[in-house]
């Protein structure tokens, strides 16, 4: 296929895919499942949020008519998860924060504008220093009841289960299945990290890469293997891995050398490729296509570096979209430090490194096969064309 000419079909070309790529199925998922899914269907509140008035301080609950009096009686005490009492005139009742406060009381005021004592109250300040309202969290002022606390689409994460324990009425919701992600590798020079290496062979890396950026992921599950450089070999394996994964993430044998089948075997399988070679530096050989029925299928090149970053720049957020994630994650800009920088025509990722007063900096590196400046970073920026990688750029966590 032809080269992209310009950046700006980067993300055409992107965006087409990922609107060829069909979402996953949906289950039921009990609670103690649900963290690391994603949400299929919204979170409504079952009742308001507060369910009713209750106290933003511990303090004590009256009548605005009885702030002029000198002195009043401390009728009772209501703690947080006790139901309110009543409150009679010319006195006060002792609440504590979130405690429901009695339908008569008009305020609450706190316990340090009071001269306590055992069974009666003296306020410090006037009576004008205190509205009706004051220091209390009218029912539903959060949420009302039927109201969309949590979008669908939404990944679970701890403070999303905070909602759904608070807010749904059933012990397990819809989700979306897990996405099934093969891995394979090509290469005839790899070897396992179990394995002696000759000076001629490559320990694979790309493959324990990709498995570690993934597994911890519930969303997903993930199946590796490795297969050798023939056409025969890698057209099977995809054809083998389609009928239960739902994307193929292939790594090597995507450039344009004699031994490179990838792109053919692809084709061959079924699978209608999107782009192949965009303006990128590293990366510039990764192919993306998708089947007949939605599943993904990307070329990723051999190289760790290029095959680290075009994963966490392009790959993951089609597997989120698939998944069912409502948006994918955008990246948080951030000051970028670079000595003797220079400029590229294309779109240039950058290694960086987070230094202890939390300024990234440039890594130098010798290239897309250099995994030790790799394995000493912490992620990458992205540098528009014509453009010095010093400033805001937008900075990519390989382990997010």
């Amino acid at each position: 296929m032809n080269f992209l000419p310009i950046v700006d079909n980067i993300d055409a070309c992107m965006s087409e895919l990922r609107s060829m790529l069909c979402t996953v199925g949906i289950e039921s998922c009990k609670f103690p499942g649900l963290l690391g899914r994603v949400l299929a269907e919204p979170v409504l509140a079952m009742r308001d949020s507060p369910a009713m008035d209750v106290s933003a301080m511990d303090g004590y609950a009256l009548r605005k008519a009885d702030l002029d009096r000198t002195s009043l009686s401390v009728a009772g005490t209501i703690a947080a998860g006790h139901a309110p009492i009543s409150l009679p005139p010319s006195t006060a009742v002792r609440v504590f924060t979130g405690a429901a406060i009695p339908p008569e009381a008009e305020m609450v005021v706190q316990r340090e504008l009071c001269h306590e004592q055992p069974d009666s109250i003296e306020l410090r300040a006037r009576s004008t220093d205190f509205p009706i309202g004051m220091n209390i969290r009218r029912r539903g002022e959060n949420v009302r009841a039927g109201e969309q606390v949590i979008a669908s689409g939404q990944h679970i994460q701890s403070n999303t289960l905070a909602g759904i324990a608070t807010f749904c009425r059933e012990s397990q919701l819809r989700v979306f299945r897990p996405l099934r992600v093969s891995i394979i590798n090509t290469g005839d020079e790899l070897v396992s990290s179990e394995e002696p290496v000759e000076p001629w062979q490559i320990r694979d890396s790309n493959g324990p890469m990709l498995e570690a950026m993934l597994s911890p992921q519930p969303w997903l599950r993930v199946r590796r293997l490795r297969v050798k450089d023939t056409l025969d070999s890698i057209e099977q394996t995809i054809r083998e891995e389609l009928t239960g994964a739902d994307s193929i993430l292939l790594t090597g044998g995507v450039s344009m050398g004699d031994l490179d089948f990838v792109p053919q075997a692809v084709q061959n399988a079924g699978g209608k490729i999107v782009f192949h070679r965009i303006p990128i530096r590293p990366g510039k050989p990764m192919l993306g296509a998708a089947t007949a029925d939605g599943k993904l299928i990307m070329g990723l090149p051999g190289n760790p570096l290029s095959v680290a970053i075009t994963f966490r720049r392009y790959g993951l957020g089609m597997l989120q979209k698939m998944a069912g994630f409502s948006e994918q994650e955008v990246a948080p800009k951030e000051q970028v430090l670079c000595d003797n920088d220079k400029k590229l025509d294309l779109l240039w990722f950058r290694l960086v490194k987070r230094r202890k007063d939390g300024m990234l900096c440039v890594e130098p590196s010798q290239g897309s096969g250099d995994i030790a400046s790799l394995a000493r970073c912490d992620g990458f920026v992205e540098v528009p064309p014509g453009e010095s990688t010093s400033g805001v750029r937008r900075f990519y966590r390989f382990d997010k």
